[in-house]
């Protein structure tokens, strides 16, 4: 009997743990396929190395698990062709987040270059990330982490690029977070690691900021194009996401309600 009842208390003991193991997605944001030509004029580098899709964001997710805050990225394409520890080497990614604790800062410098939040909406987190190491956490203009405490690799789906960063490092994430990311080219050389425009092979083609993607949920108001063209850019909210398919989906009943009612007329 006793036996039993310490087998039963192990088991449960063992799902407890288990389950706390869990991920739990906090949020989770589709980009548009296919964007990836940042206000619409932007091209990739000539350099066989840089194939279609690398610069394709498809999907933004932040989770915890086991004390560690994740952010994945999910592109079309990833490659490694020069070697880089942490399994990718083509994307520079830039995440400003805001907590809405304070109004935050509007400035987004990076590169050559600079971009605003709208007035009301400035960040308080940033994270950049970049191969070989170079990935920072910082909260205004303080680093808060580097190098190793910051731990960045490829998913088992060859496709998704992971930060896991100490959940001691960052506020308990809220749902009503909103996130700016933006999707550039990595370049070893160049300020800030961002790769700009130029002559030669390596460098980036076309018209505008050097930002290739933009997260920017299909059917929102403001669209990729529109923020990057004007140079102002406003966050993606988790609960601005999830409205779409209940908006969509009640659209889809109007318009069979109004098709239904014109055919009853007509039988009539």
């Amino acid at each position: 009997m006793l036996k039993q009842l310490f087998v039963t208390l192990l088991i449960i003991l063992s799902v407890s743990v288990a389950y706390g193991a869990e991920r739990e997605v906090i949020v989770q944001i589709k980009d548009p396929r296919g964007d990836d030509r940042g206000a619409g004029d932007l091209l990739y580098p000539e350099h066989a190395v840089y194939v279609p899709g690398l610069f394709d964001l498809l999907k933004f997710e932040l989770s915890q698990e086991d004390g560690h805050i994740c952010f994945d990225f999910q592109f079309a394409t990833l490659t490694n062709p020069f070697g880089s520890p942490e399994g990718y080497f083509h994307q520079r990614l830039e995440v400003y987040i805001r907590t809405g604790t304070d109004l935050g800062h509007r400035e987004m410098e990076f590169g050559q270059h600079i971009l605003y939040t709208h007035p009301d909406l400035g960040w308080d987190l940033r994270l950049s990330l970049a191969p070989f190491g170079e990935s920072r956490l910082y909260q205004g203009a303080e680093v808060l982490a580097s190098g190793e405490t910051l731990d960045c690799f490829v998913l088992p789906d060859e496709k998704t690029i992971r930060l896991k960063v100490p959940s001691s490092l960052l506020p308990h994430p809220d749902h009503a977070w909103g996130y700016y990311v933006l999707v550039g080219a990595f370049d070893g050389l160049a300020k800030d690691f961002w790769r700009d425009l130029g002559e030669g092979i390596w460098q980036v083609k076309g018209e505008g900021v050097p930002v290739f993607d933009l997260l920017v949920p299909r059917f929102s108001l403001q669209g990729q194009s529109q923020q990057l063209g004007k140079g102002i850019l406003y966050p993606v909210y988790k609960r601005q996401f999830e409205v779409i398919p209940w908006f969509a989906g009640g659209l889809a009943l109007v318009v069979v309600g109004f098709f239904l009612w014109r055919w009853t007329l007509g039988r009539t």
